[in-house]
């Protein structure tokens, strides 16, 4: 899909003993958070141990079918082409209301809704707002005035509509023109009856980004704001997120280049899925991408904590998952044998199969739908542990139970078809 995308998962390679860094542990035990269970009671119900990521950009997706599965997962793009002509956009209420939906069908399921703390995308009302206030300048990201800039920094419905924040258009709702009569998500034009344009507030529609070297501040605020707020943890609708993109610093896969996400190729150092010269547009040096990298993974550990602490989960605490774009444990003839000795012969391998959260993906094809079902449901009742969810991706949206390239090593695409 055109937004989820690997994590660098920094701080639990030094936890776990891969790597030293020169910051130490003060800031390892600051930082994003090891594969940890969810704080409800474990369940071994086949029903309740499903999990699928959804999305229907027409409009709302099924509450019915959605109440089927253990935990659904509602992405951003969900009603995209109902909310990318609001005014303003209503993203974030309409996730909060496909939740309430779902509920209200099987107050058991487990609803996650989408969140993104890379990305400052105004199509969220809470993350609009401050936009929209100059004492917020802060918490955001700047072009760099002396730079020859890659990406537009007026509306291109309205030219007077500009921004000094740096933001792209990658993924961004727009009005449709002849030369792109399908932008990801179509605002209303002048010829329409609704106000003309694409309405994220007083600044120009695109992807923000979070200055995580604000610190204490940023922080307070998104998780106030934005994770335990009313459209967030605050719901009884609502019990966790897929939280979305990570920051890669070259710097810090020059110390290992085995730290998950390196080398920094989504596409390329800095931001996860946003245009490849943003750090020439925001005059950043290599040393800042690392700086903010080391800001974003604290931020991320405490959003994590205060999840945990809400009696809620994120994606990214299950194992092999902290890489948000990252494949679930499959069978495959190549590697059965292996697996399931691994998963049944006790030892250190026994408990990283059992005590730790996982994710087991059903294995399907453009040619059969569910090619090993049996198999795949069988494996999955041999290796699991107290926590674990076996999915398919095959409604919406095929993450994360498929392989998908890179976001850097993609062919070209037509303008308008979503990127992974």
């Amino acid at each position: 899909m055109n937004h989820l995308s690997m994590f660098a998962f920094i701080i639990y390679a030094e936890v776990c003993g891969i790597l030293t860094f020169p910051w130490g542990k003060a800031l390892a035990e600051a930082g994003y958070l090891p594969p940890t269970a969810p704080p409800w009671p474990p369940t071994y119900n086949l029903a309740r141990s499903t999990i699928s990521m959804a999305v229907n950009v027409s409009g709302w997706s099924d509450p019915e079918r959605g109440a089927q599965f253990g935990i659904i997962s509602y992405d951003w793009s969900n009603a995209k082409r109902q909310w990318a002509l609001q005014q303003p956009m209503d993203c974030e209420e309409r996730l909060l209301n496909q939740a309430k939906m779902t509920k209200s069908v099987n107050q058991r399921t487990k609803v996650f809704v989408y969140r993104n703390i890379v990305k400052a995308l105004p199509w969220f009302s809470s993350v609009r707002r401050i936009l929209d206030d100059p004492s917020y300048s802060g918490f955001f990201l700047k072009f760099d005035p002396k730079s020859k800039l890659h990406v537009p920094r007026c509306a291109a419905e309205n030219s007077s509509k500009c921004s000094s924040y740096y933001h792209d258009q990658e993924q961004t709702p727009a009005v449709p023109t002849k030369e792109h009569p399908h932008p990801d998500g179509s605002c209303p034009s002048s010829s329409t009856e609704h106000d003309s344009g694409c309405n994220c507030g007083s600044q120009p529609c695109g992807e923000y980004l979070w200055n995580h070297r604000n610190g204490s501040q940023l922080r307070e605020w998104l998780l106030k704001e934005h994770i335990l707020s009313e459209t967030g943890l605050a719901s009884d609708s609502i019990d966790g997120f897929f939280i979305d993109d990570y920051w890669c610093s070259d710097l810090i896969c020059k110390t290992n280049s085995h730290i998950q996400g390196c080398p920094c190729h989504d596409p390329v150092q800095g931001p996860t899925e946003i245009d490849k010269n943003s750090q020439l547009d925001m005059g950043l040096s290599d040393e800042d991408i690392r700086d903010i990298t080391l800001a974003w993974n604290e931020t991320m550990g405490q959003v994590q904590r205060a999840i945990l602490d809400a009696n809620g989960y994120t994606w990214t605490l299950i194992e092999k998952q902290q890489n948000a774009n990252a494949m679930p444990t499959l069978l495959m003839k190549g590697n059965c044998v292996e697996q399931l000795r691994a998963a049944c012969l006790g030892g250190e391998d026994y408990k990283f199969w059992h005590e730790n959260p996982r994710l087991v993906g059903l294995t399907h094809s453009k040619e059969q739908k569910l090619t090993q079902l049996e198999q795949d449901v069988a494996f999955f009742l041999l290796v699991r542990g107290k926590f674990a969810w076996i999915g398919w991706g095959n409604w919406g949206m095929g993450w994360p139970f498929n392989p998908e390239p890179s976001h850097g090593e993609l062919p070209p695409l037509p303008h308008g078809v979503p990127i992974p």
